[in-house]
Parts: C-alpha cells; structure tokens; sequence
C-alpha cells in the first residue's frame, strides 16, 4: 500500500497528529490504547515496511515492557494481591495492570512519533508556523535537522579516517582515543564552520527584515478540507465522550471501567476510524488511482 497521507496539506496531517497523541496520552480507556496502537503499528507499517521498522517496533516494545514490569515492583497500591515479594511488598493486579496500561501509552506513542517525524518535515513545519512564529518555527525545524545532519557528518568523518588507518578501531586503546578525539574534533570543526556558514547565508537572503514575504508549495484542496472536518468532528465527540465519561477508567483502589451505552459504542467506533485515519484515506486513494486507470 502507498502512503498517500503524506501528500495531504499540513493543517490536516498536523492536526490529526495533535488529536490521536493527546487522546493516547491522556485516555486509559483499553479500547482507546488498543485502537491507538494498531493504528500507529500499521501506519508504520505502511510507511517504511516490515524491515525497515524493525528497529522501531523492537525500541517501542522494549520500552512498555520495561514500564510494565517496573511498576508493580515499586508501586504496591491495589486490593487484590496476587503474590508477595521475598521483601514483603505486595504484587497487586492493579499495579500490574496500571504498568501495562502505561507500557501500552509509551510504545504507542513512540509509534505515532515515528510515524508524526516523517510525515511533519522542517518545510511543513515552517508552512504551519511561519507566518505566526517565524523565529521559533525556523528554530525548531533547524533543531529537527540536526540529529540526521550530525549522524551523517560523524559517518562521513568516520570512513574518511577509517580509509587512512586513523580510526577508533586500530591500534592501541590510547591511539584509538587519540583518534576518537581528533573525529571529534573534526566534527566540531565542521559544524561550527558551517553554522556561520547558515548565519551568512540567513543575512545575504535578507532574514529579519521588516516586510518579508511568505511562500510555500502547499495548497488546500477539496480532500484537505474533508479530512479538516473530519478530524474535527470526530475529535469534538471523543473529546464529548471523555468529558461525560465514556472513557473512563479507574485502576486504584480498584479496577473500574464505564459502562457501554450506545454513546459509547458510537466514540469507539469514531475513534477507531480516528485512529486508522491514514490507512483509510491511503485506501481510498489508492483504490480511485486504480479505478481511474
């Protein structure tokens, strides 16, 4: 399947984003959690593949199980007590479940941020916040840049010295540190060059200046204005649905979930579209490419 929510206009795609992470973060509601995370694993899916992803999925996993484990060893709250430690501390299933409730949220958003961190790139960023913050959008985008630029300056460094026999992983310990300093100091070296570099180039274009003008390649169409309202419609009655407590979960002292009504049934079913909102439009598009064909 390809990826077509990528190309929609940044208003929806960021406003999706804001509106599935919030619901994630603060709804413990299980049908929420379990909705929001197949939301976010098939997306990636989608996105970069099985292969490439890997790496993602084993980091995202890692970091619920680790959440899920460590909190019932240190929080003992809860009634039902299913063990003691060798110490005396209880081993609640509400500690238990409240650990996995939090795994769940931290694996998932490390999904959706995944996911957010290569559909939101530095130029829709800056289409998005240009005109209202200029300085802090072009910063933030700048920021945004820095982790893959200095990755690929520390590779490229890295196999230059490794080509003359000056890397970290020849000689003694003391000449491989005397290396690592010297990449280091390369490295250094290069980005402070190139950051006046940025700042004379950032003058001769005129930046600061009173007046300047503001242009993007972005354009709002007829599908950006359905998936507009369709976020916001269904954000507005998921956000309805927590404030009457239709995802309302409590674990301590006890476990307590909200009743199913029909309100309930139609917020998770509006959710559940919410959540796989990307997979849905790349379908339809997809199928309107083909059927156009």
């Amino acid at each position: 399947m390809t990826d077509f929510f990528k190309d929609y206009n940044p208003w929806g795609q960021g406003l999706f984003f804001l509106f599935i992470l919030a619901f994630t973060m603060f709804l413990r509601h299980p049908v929420v959690q379990g909705a929001s995370f197949l939301g976010a694993l098939s997306y990636l899916l989608v996105q970069v593949g099985f292969q490439k992803s890997w790496k993602t999925l084993v980091m995202a996993i890692s970091t619920g199980l680790f959440i899920t484990i460590l909190n019932p060893i240190l929080i003992h709250q809860g009634a039902t007590i299913l063990w003691y430690f060798p110490n005396g501390n209880p081993l609640t299933l509400e500690s238990l479940l409240f650990g996995l409730s939090a795994g769940l949220m931290f694996t998932t958003m490390i999904l959706w941020f995944s996911c957010h961190n290569r559909v939101m790139t530095s130029d829709r960023i800056l289409y998005l916040f240009g005109r209202i913050l200029p300085s802090l959008s072009l910063i933030f985008s700048m920021v945004l840049r820095f982790v893959p630029l200095y990755k690929e300056r520390i590779q490229t460094i890295y196999a230059c010295r490794k080509g003359i026999g000056e890397d970290m992983s020849q000689g003694s310990l003391l000449r491989r540190f005397k290396n690592a300093l010297k990449i280091f100091s390369i490295f250094v070296t290069w980005s402070l060059e190139s950051s006046i570099e940025t700042a004379d180039s950032m003058k001769a274009r005129g930046h600061g200046l009173e007046g300047r003008t503001h242009f993007a390649l972005f354009r709002i169409e007829r599908r950006d204005y359905l998936l507009l309202g369709s976020v916001l419609l269904g954000s507005v009655l998921c956000t309805l649905a927590a404030y009457f407590r239709r995802f309302k979960m409590v674990i301590y002292p006890t476990v307590k979930i909200a009743k199913v009504d029909g309100f309930s049934l139609v917020a998770f079913f509006v959710f559940v579209v919410l959540a796989f909102m990307p997979i849905i439009l790349s379908l339809v598009e997809e199928y309107q490419w083909k059927y156009s064909r």
